[in-house]
């Protein structure tokens, strides 16, 4: 049981990672606004993060970090599969490092707010 609790945060980032990475290439979220330019649908990837975090007890910033990391590979081949040779290697790097980026900063947002917390109960 204490397993379970341990690779639970990991675990379920790695899923959810990889279900918003393959909802933004079927279209069904938006990747890219039109008029300037910016990936929103990145800020998607806070949630693997905040989920991840939110099931563990301890290393709650570097286990969901973990879990996108774990899932990478994956999301690397999809995009690959995706869209062929007309996107280069650099931009699907780049892109995969941002996801991992934003989700790390959702674990450390919901770290900040436990302890934030924790910190005015006391």
């Amino acid at each position: 049981m204490v397993l379970y609790r341990h690779w639970a945060g990991t675990i379920s980032s790695a899923v959810l990672f990889g279900v918003i990475f393959a909802s933004q290439l079927s279209g069904f979220t938006v990747m890219k606004s039109g008029n300037h330019g910016a990936a929103l649908g990145l800020l998607l990837f806070l949630l693997p993060g905040v989920v991840g975090s939110l099931l563990l007890h301890e290393n709650k910033i570097i286990n969901p970090i973990l879990g996108a990391l774990i899932a990478s590979p994956f999301c690397l081949l999809l995009f690959f599969l995706s869209h062929g040779a007309s996107i280069s290697l650099w931009y699907q790097l780049a892109y995969m490092l941002s996801a991992v980026f934003w989700c790390g900063c959702g674990a450390l947002g919901c770290y900040f707010v436990g302890v934030m917390f924790n910190g005015a109960a006391h």
